[in-house]
């Protein structure tokens, strides 16, 4: 049998598609392509930055006990503990707990006393996000013995923080991140070390909110979801307290109104985003009437609850995310 010129042709050509595949013409394999292209794209947040943000967490949390250990150790007759707040750092910055966190003067039980919201500025909203953590319980309501324990494990934890980002820069540096972004987290480090070495526990705080934010930015390349914006709307939620405990009322306004403004981002990708926008603002609502009225406590335990919605999305964001 003779085939012609044309017949030929084709059999190499049918013979050509079988070796190569369909791959070389167009729109042939483009789902599976477009799917291997995600699979690039698609970045794992680096340990480093949860782990900084575990770190930073830990520092408020000690920090934010400090006032409470000092009126403690006077009630005691141990020492005054002096150089627990350095300067700047008593600006009406202890949410009520000069007043109340003896425990009725119950002399030399430290261990003994329950931590309340009016016993400090982040208590109750740290602890819900340290819960979420995996923090246990007993760590979370562990009170030290003295001021000097706390500086000391804040000193111990602020050096894995320097050491975390000497890790996490060089990946941070390949991202297209804004130089200015960096070197404010950079900035901001090395000033919540210098309060920490000052022990001045207000600022350390502050520097250690701050840091926060700042990691939200640098997170958001290796993110596919909304997890950056809640940690930067959590970041405010933190600032409004200290910014009222501090009487700051108009620094603390301009983050509510930060947090109202990009509600609906964080509950953008959820199943029932309306339902659960509507849940969030009503706690955002309460929050801000409690901030009109000038109502330390009343702030503390509205911040708290919305903390803790917006723990509430995270999670469930990181269930969509793993399938």
């Amino acid at each position: 049998m003779f085939f012609n010129k044309k017949t030929i042709l084709i059999i190499i050509l049918l013979f050509v598609i079988s070796i190569a595949g369909c791959g070389s013409f167009p729109g042939c394999g483009t789902a599976e392509k477009k799917s291997d292209k995600n699979a690039q794209d698609k970045k794992e947040m680096p340990e480093e930055i949860m782990d900084m943000e575990a770190s930073v967490l830990k520092i408020m949390h000690q920090a934010d006990l400090i006032p409470l250990v000092e009126l403690m150790s006077r009630q005691s007759g141990g020492e005054a503990g002096g150089q627990g707040s350095g300067e700047g750092g008593g600006q009406n910055s202890g949410g009520g707990g000069e007043q109340e966190a003896g425990g009725g003067g119950d002399q030399g039980q430290k261990q003994d006393v329950k931590l309340t919201f009016e016993k400090t500025i982040l208590g109750e909203v740290l602890k819900r996000e340290m819960e979420a953590e995996g923090s246990n319980n007993e760590e979370i309501n562990k009170i030290p013995e003295n001021t000097e324990e706390i500086w000391n494990n804040i000193k111990t934890t602020v050096i894995g923080l320097h050491d975390q980002w000497n890790k996490l820069e060089p990946t941070v540096m390949q991202e297209n991140i804004p130089s200015d972004t960096v070197n404010s987290l950079e900035e901001t480090l090395e000033s919540l070390t210098l309060a920490i070495t000052e022990h001045n526990y207000f600022n350390t705080l502050s520097f250690a909110n701050e840091l926060t934010g700042h990691l939200s930015k640098i997170s958001a390349p290796f993110a596919q979801n909304a997890i950056p914006a809640i940690n930067e709307q959590r970041y405010h939620v933190r600032n409004i307290l200290l910014s009222a405990a501090n009487n700051n009322y108009e620094e603390a306004r301009g983050s509510l109104n930060y947090i109202k403004e990009h509600s609906r981002a964080v509950t953008s990708s959820l199943k029932e985003r309306e339902k659960r926008s509507d849940s969030l603002n009503m706690c955002i609502d309460n929050l801000q009437g409690a901030l009109d009225e000038q109502n330390l406590g009343l702030i503390n335990i509205k911040a708290a609850i919305v903390i803790e919605e917006l723990v509430k999305i995270k999670e469930e964001l990181k269930n969509i995310a793993q399938g």
